[in-house]
């Protein structure tokens, strides 16, 4: 590691095209979640048309999430083999071809869909932070910002439109036109790669020593910023699951107002995405913006621990911090990484244990509160998920590059 007050040794003026990568990187990362985000407002339609079960229909949400943990690895890989420019517009074209393929047949074939789906959706995940790294130099942070922005009002715009599409075209129609918005990104990012050199210079394989893997895994630093990744996933995925029900018994709403604040709790998540890049522009540490960060946690796991009957602001709150914290975890893989190449690392490394945490959130949340016969245990667990978070955010801000 070394002070991260040495020059980045990335671009200060934009060169050529750096508008139209910018367009192409917040195209990509509108279709980072919307395969995941389209299932829910037709899952009561596809279950009853294809017969299926509790347990598979959930692997719809589930797959893609397990895709991000496992195949982390494998796709940092294949940036480093191919490029990250080269293998983001390879997975943006698996990504429209999934979306189209899972809708043609039955149970098996929507399966194998949604898998290919959160395959080409993780190597953006992975490989997005290098490209942004080596195409934008010191303006990564904010550039970071705003497409995890766009990332967050990809889910929440699906989640909005699926419904009325699947009215007219039917819940296959509805889930295949999702594939549209991969096709365009898919040719704006193939005229950036021709326009600007940086999906070139984010492309040069074999730029670190051979030993920088091992060194990373063994680096403090780096673990602080895979624990944030972990634990505000934590936080997110078990609040995306079990909302609804912990309302349901706690505060004795119905299903609309269930269906509201899960709502309410996703789309809050755009304005709270770019709560990061705008702190960033006048505040270059990231202490503050990672305390801050728990601090909005705190408030709507407290809220729903001791006044429930107030979820409407728990649930605005909690969009707010579900926002700024996955920017956040991004933002720090950016800033803490070296050069493009660690950056691509640190991505795969902390989406890799991040993700597989995260989705054990949900379960173990679920677990708890099967085993105690209530909510208090599950958000005292949450509570406890939030200083971590505030713990690991301090030591992740540290002002050090690794690599």
């Amino acid at each position: 590691m070394v002070p991260a007050s040495r020059p980045d040794p990335g671009p200060v003026v934009a060169p050529p095209g750096t508008r139209l990568l910018l367009a192409a990187v917040l195209l990509a990362a509108l279709n980072l979640r919307g395969a995941i985000a389209a299932v829910g407002p037709v899952l009561g339609d596809v279950r009853a048309d294809l017969g299926l079960s509790a347990a598979t229909a959930g692997l719809l949400t589930t797959l893609p999430v397990l895709c991000f943990a496992v195949l982390a690895p494998a796709c940092a890989a294949a940036g480093r083999r191919f490029g990250p420019g080269p293998a983001v517009l390879a997975s943006l074209v698996l990504l429209a071809a999934a979306q189209a393929l899972r809708v043609l047949d039955g149970a098996p074939v929507l399966l194998a869909g949604t898998f290919l789906a959160g395959a080409a959706m993780t190597v953006g995940n992975v490989l997005l932070p290098a490209v942004v790294k080596a195409g934008f130099g010191r303006r990564a942070g904010p550039v970071t910002g705003h497409y995890t922005a766009a990332l967050v009002a990809g889910a929440a715009a699906t989640a909005a439109l699926t419904a009325p599409l699947a009215g007219a075209l039917g819940w296959r129609g509805a889930l295949a036109a999702e594939g549209v918005l991969a096709v365009a990104a898919a040719a704006v990012w193939a005229a950036a790669a021709r326009r600007t050199g940086a999906l070139a210079a984010a492309a040069v394989p074999g730029t670190r020593p051979a030993g920088t893997g091992p060194r990373l895994w063994r680096s403090r630093v780096a673990w602080a910023v895979t624990a944030v990744q972990a634990l505000h996933s934590t936080l997110y995925f078990s609040l995306t699951a079990w909302l609804p029900t912990l309302l349901a018994d706690r505060a004795g709403t119905d299903l609309a107002a269930g269906s509201l604040a899960a709502s309410v709790y996703q789309a809050s998540g755009i304005a709270g995405s770019l709560l990061v890049p705008a702190v960033l522009a006048r505040r270059p540490g990231q202490a503050g913006i990672a305390l801050g960060v728990a601090g909005l946690w705190a408030v709507p796991v407290a809220g729903l621990l001791v006044l429930p009957a107030a979820w409407p602001a728990w649930a605005v709150v909690a969009g707010l911090a579900q926002g700024a914290g996955i920017a956040l975890a991004v933002t720090l893989v950016v800033l803490r990484a070296a050069d493009a190449d660690v950056a691509g690392r640190l991505s795969g490394m902390s989406q890799l244990v991040g993700y597989s945490v995260g989705a054990a959130g949900p379960v173990a949340v679920g677990a708890l509160s099967g085993l105690t016969g209530g909510w208090t245990a599950p958000l005292l667990l949450l509570a406890a998920v939030v200083l971590g978070l505030a713990l690991a955010g301090v030591v992740a801000a540290r002002p050090v590059r690794i690599g």
